[in-house]
């Protein structure tokens, strides 16, 4: 699993992306604003499944 940075990460340019950033508009072509926000959301669930999993190894380590 990637860490929660990188989901978080990919939430926000997609986030940026559906706010009209013509940089990284291109990367998402053809997606309408509901996928993007849907792709963002699953991005930010990873990110929370990312956190939860290393505040879990962390418990389990001390």
């Amino acid at each position: 699993m990637a860490d929660y940075a990188t989901h978080v990460h990919k939430a926000q340019e997609l986030i940026a992306a559906l706010k009209g950033d013509e940089q990284l508009k291109g990367s998402i072509r053809g997606l309408t604003g509901d996928h993007i926000v849907g792709v963002a959301q699953v991005e930010a669930l990873l990110a929370l499944a990312a956190a939860i999993n290393a505040g879990n190894e962390a418990r389990d380590e001390a």
